[in-house]
């Protein structure tokens, strides 16, 4: 981990759930306090303009200068924050204010304790890697994404998809399933455990590959090495087939489409406090180990 140096913060960024009243009058109170230590507060742009407020963005004079971003929601809000923060290297401070939270370790009772204490320089930084792919059609890229949590390719409807995978160049594995999720160890937690994959330390520098509903009871979840590509060509007829980065904007397939994945080279830097609260909330969130059936 990095430790935060301390120095003066002039602007901080605050991302929030907009949809969530408890999450805007949350980052009223966050304003608030940072007005009174003489910092500026700016909004990201979507919710800037649904709550009729000054933005910033990820282009020039935007995200970069910010010192640092606040998020206030569930994961999917840090998601978002992510991908406006990684490519300037802004650290993310996550307050849970939404249902699940694995990712955000500050609660909202003490928001205010933890910008005390990072504007004090005595928070770390914790990087988390990063996944990148790009859709291969008629030779061409026509889209390339990166995200924190992972790469999904899916049939929209259940149907069972063809799929061939390359990994680091050479063919591997030709199998019939629902999709497939390659994901960071972050994203370990989301859908490539629904996938039944394995739950991995998210500071761990490896990509997983997780097969959805595989129809052979030989196709297993892997951990494969951080800086392996993974190729997956749709041999499948049709178009009820697409692919997301982190759930979101989700792209149509087609056949002989090919994905190609590795790790980015962007990373999401989160600001932390203390140690072992991804295994507190593996017992907190799971019930890891706990038997639920007395």
């Amino acid at each position: 981990m990095e430790r935060i140096l301390e120095r003066k913060t002039n602007r901080v960024g605050i991302v929030l759930h907009p949809s969530r009243a408890e999450a805007v009058a949350l980052a009223q109170e966050v304003e608030s306090w940072l007005n009174q230590h003489g910092i500026e507060a700016a909004y990201d742009k979507v919710t800037a303009e649904r709550l009729n407020l000054s933005p910033f963005d990820c282009t020039v004079n935007g995200a970069e200068a910010v010192d640092f971003i606040v998020t206030l929601g569930g994961d999917g809000t840090i998601l978002t924050a992510a991908r406006m923060a990684a490519p300037y290297g802004i650290p993310i401070l996550g307050v849970h204010k939404g249902k699940f939270g694995f990712i955000a370790e500050i609660e909202p009772a003490r928001v205010e304790e933890a910008l005390d204490k990072t504007l004090k320089g005595e928070a770390s930084i914790q990087e988390r890697l990063m996944v990148q792919a790009e859709i291969v059609r008629d030779g061409e890229v026509i889209c390339r994404r990166f995200g924190l949590n992972e790469v999904m390719v899916k049939s929209g409807m259940s149907h069972l998809m063809a799929l061939s995978t390359s990994l680091g160049g050479t063919p591997f594995a030709r199998f019939p399933s629902d999709g497939i999720v390659i994901a960071t160890p972050t994203g370990s937690t989301a859908y490539a455990l629904s996938a039944g994959g394995p739950l991995v330390m998210p500071t761990v520098e490896a990509l997983l590959m997780v097969p959805i509903c595989p129809h052979t009871l030989n196709a297993r979840p892997m951990l494969l090495p951080k800086d392996e590509t993974i190729e997956i060509e749709i041999e499948s007829e049709g178009n009820d087939m697409f692919f997301a980065v982190d759930g979101i904007d989700a792209v149509p397939l087609l056949s002989a489409d090919r994905i190609r994945i590795q790790r980015s080279e962007h990373v999401t830097r989160l600001l932390t406090f203390e140690t072992g609260t991804f295994y507190r909330k593996v017992r907190a969130r799971y019930l890891y180990g706990e038997r639920v059936n007395e």
